[in-house]
């Protein structure tokens, strides 16, 4: 029953990579869009301008440096985007690059028009964007990135001749410090954000969690730890809504002479040998057998889509893995008697818990021996 509870947590976090993947392609077209967006303000910027006789260069100079180069630094970005979302790189390693690439278009964007010092909260948007992962270490590297790159861009690139430089004045050096400053708070405020999702959902997790664990407390059997009969009845619902296109065998299983081990050393010692039997059951169980205890010293094994061979060759195997228990080294050697039969179309479980008791009868006339019902 567990490996069920921990496929449904596996399951959670699956869609949670799932959305990121899909944040992924978002913020992959963000970044086209981004891009035409810039190229298409700078149009708009130099007509503007050059309508108000604002431009200090000539047109040719001037759609060189901030039409021409910055369109150009943008598409060979869009370009490599393309060539990133196309290759065969994990999701993770892309996410990594889309963030990056999205900090070197916050760079060129400011550093092409520093000249409007508010610009710099474009390395807002990477930091902002890498949030929704939900991953500290890639915010982190997005963030760092962007302050250096931020720095670099004011203390050695000067695009605009008409720019300040930050270390030509108080004032200058101040609004260069303070940005720096505002940009290191915005990362500490997404990682406190990203605390608090993180939070979230580990605490959504835990709840699944217990959840699946009332979950299968409920349907399994406490001192053997297989299913108990609410989960057999379960098994036999699905079984009477798949009969059609599956195949079933119900093997039911007893300890020969178990009442009188019971009256020969107490109680205690038999539960020892129940344990030891829901023990070698769940070694052998699989998506396609599941084993339950009946009741006392009975058990039972559902087989679906399993042929008569693999039924049979696994009913040895429990037998046999139960005689290497090693409870029968510290008391008393113990057989299992096994008997088996196919569920036929249209049956009703208790008619084929019926005849798989039957079975088991005739095992156990010869003690420790497998009885499958004939076709």
């Amino acid at each position: 029953m567990e490996h069920l509870g921990n496929s449904h947590i596996e399951g959670i976090q699956n869609e949670y990579r799932r959305i990121n993947a899909q944040w992924l392609r978002t913020q992959y077209r963000m970044l086209i869009w981004l891009a035409l967006f810039t190229a298409a303000m700078e149009t708009v910027m130099f007509f503007v301008l050059d309508r108000i006789d604002a431009i200090t260069t000539s047109s040719t100079v001037y759609l060189l440096k901030y039409l021409v180069a910055p369109s150009g630094c943008n598409l060979a970005i869009c370009a490599a985007a393309v060539l990133l979302m196309r290759s065969r790189q994990s999701d993770k390693w892309k996410m990594y690059a889309v963030s990056l690439l999205t900090v070197v278009m916050a760079f060129l964007v400011y550093s092409f028009h520093s000249v409007f010092y508010p610009l710099f909260l474009v390395f807002v948007i990477p930091m902002l964007l890498t949030t929704a992962y939900g991953e500290r270490k890639l915010t982190t590297v997005t963030g760092v990135t962007c302050v250096i790159s931020k720095a670099a861009s004011d203390l050695f690139l000067r695009w605009d001749p008409q720019e300040t430089y930050v270390l030509s004045s108080r004032d200058a050096l101040v609004n260069f410090g303070l940005s720096l400053v505002l940009l290191a708070l915005f990362y500490v405020v997404c990682l406190q954000l990203l605390t608090v999702e993180q939070e979230k959902n580990e605490a959504s997790i835990n709840l699944e969690r217990e959840r699946q664990r009332y979950q299968e407390e409920a349907v399994t059997d406490s001192l053997t730890r297989v299913g108990n009969r609410q989960a057999l009845r379960a098994a036999f619902q699905r079984m009477e809504e798949m009969q059609d296109s599956q195949r079933y065998f119900l093997a039911m299983m007893d300890l020969d002479d178990f009442k009188q081990l019971n009256d020969t050393y107490g109680h205690s010692q038999g539960d020892r040998y129940l344990q030891a039997m829901g023990e070698v059951l769940r070694q052998v169980a699989t998506d396609r057998i599941q084993p339950f205890r009946f009741g006392g010293d009975e058990f039972c094994v559902l087989f679906r889509d399993c042929g008569r061979e693999e039924v049979y060759s696994v009913c040895r195997s429990i037998q046999e893995r139960f005689r290497r228990e090693e409870i029968h080294w510290l008391c008393k050697s113990v057989s299992v008697s096994i008997g088996a039969a196919e569920h036929l179309r249209g049956e009703r479980p208790a008619r084929l818990l019926d005849r798989a008791d039957t079975a088991l009868y005739q095992a156990k006339q010869e003690k420790g021996s497998v009885y499958i019902e004939k076709a």
